[in-house]
């Protein structure tokens, strides 16, 4: 199961990944092609924030849970005995799949929205932006899934394998 989780997660990130350097790729010749010729992409700001932008910060959400590697801020952690460390890792990881779920499921009624309205937003073209909507909770739910694979082996006595998190 972990290695599959590790798959997937890994598949996520790449097209995150991809995404990032489309973004680039698009903004980059919409301002070559606006400044030297007078003929920007039309749809370029509405694609950016509907699609690349969108893939970029919520795909590699598993990435990172798998990893175990957040963005953290260790006050005390690390002064405490491994006795109390192992229940706030339970705690966090639990918490963590809250929040994730949580975000899911109000971004999955969204999307759903989004789907049934054909939702679009109107400019110089019509940039169709209801299937975007689902990278959102595909992204949430994907961390979800690391996440529970976590606890389950905090909850079964193995030790959560803590990747080089960035510490504040």
């Amino acid at each position: 199961m972990k290695r599959i989780s590790d798959h997937f997660a890994s598949v996520l990130a790449y097209v995150a990944g991809l995404s990032l350097v489309l973004m680039m790729v698009h903004v980059t010749l919409d301002v070559v092609l606006k400044y030297f010729f007078k003929q920007p992409i039309p749809g370029t700001a509405e694609v950016v924030a509907a699609y690349y932008m969108i893939g970029t910060v919520f795909l590699p959400l598993a990435y990172i849970e798998v990893h175990n590697r957040p963005i953290v801020v260790e006050l005390l952690y690390d002064r405490l005995p491994q006795g109390l460390q192992r229940p706030l890792d339970v705690l966090a990881t639990i918490l963590s799949i809250a929040f994730y779920a949580f975000l899911a499921w109000q971004s999955i009624k969204i999307a759903l929205t989004a789907l049934e309205n054909r939702e679009y937003i109107d400019g110089v073209w019509k940039v169709v932006v209801w299937p975007s909507r689902f990278l959102i909770p595909l992204g949430l739910l994907a961390a979800c899934a690391a996440l529970a694979l976590r606890l389950m082996t905090l909850l079964t006595g193995g030790k959560a394998e803590h990747g080089h998190a960035e510490t504040v």
